[in-house]
């Protein structure tokens, strides 16, 4: 997994970049994942919110992702230091237009059937694993947004609408709570 913010973005926009490009490529593949992987994927999601929320500060707990849904036994999705490039190779970017952050898939090689939506998980289980509290809160919250927004919806469309719904879940969640430093975070980040 390799993050490469614009120049001068970090670390002044990394708490609300990191929640829009999690949350975005877990729309992104939410659109694009086979049928026969969508209620695997909808429950590891699930079960990825709850996890990165409830889990205690420091590392995440290894058994946070089995993979069994997806056809690979009693593997689980963990995070392992750098060893290069992989034989599957998924970009994705995030873009700003009229209507706000806009989540991209730039392009895909290798890989078929669910690599994509394992690509997001594991983007989001990394994501979570460098990230503080109030960074894996979020980044459930937004989670939970996007299950919320699927649970009303369809799949097909625009990952956009699905984020921009995610995203606004976390604030509303947040400042619930009577913090509003996400949702501050993102209206600077995205002007």
């Amino acid at each position: 997994m390799s993050l490469a913010p614009e120049p001068g973005r970090w670390p002044e926009h990394a708490s609300a970049d990191r929640l829009t490009l999690g949350t975005g490529m877990a729309a992104v593949a939410a659109a694009r994942v086979p049928g026969s992987y969508w209620d695997s994927y909808r429950d590891a999601l699930r079960r990825l919110a709850e996890g990165i929320t409830t889990a205690d500060p420091g590392p995440l707990p290894g058994d946070l992702l089995p993979l069994g849904g997806f056809g690979r036994g009693n593997a689980v999705l963990s995070i392992v230091p750098w060893n290069g490039v992989g034989m599957t190779r998924i970009s994705t970017d995030v873009v700003i237009s009229r209507a706000g952050p806009v989540p991209r898939l730039r392009s895909r090689d290798g890989g078929a059937g669910p690599a994509l939506a394992l690509a997001a998980l594991a983007l989001l289980l990394a994501l979570a694993a460098d990230d503080d509290r109030d960074g894996r809160v979020a980044l459930g919250l937004g989670v939970e947004g996007l299950l919320s927004w699927y649970r009303e919806s369809n799949r097909a469309g625009s990952p956009r609408l699905p984020l921009a719904f995610a995203l606004e879940h976390v604030r509303a969640r947040l400042r619930e709570g009577g913090d509003d430093r996400m949702g501050a975070a993102l209206d600077a980040s995205w002007r």
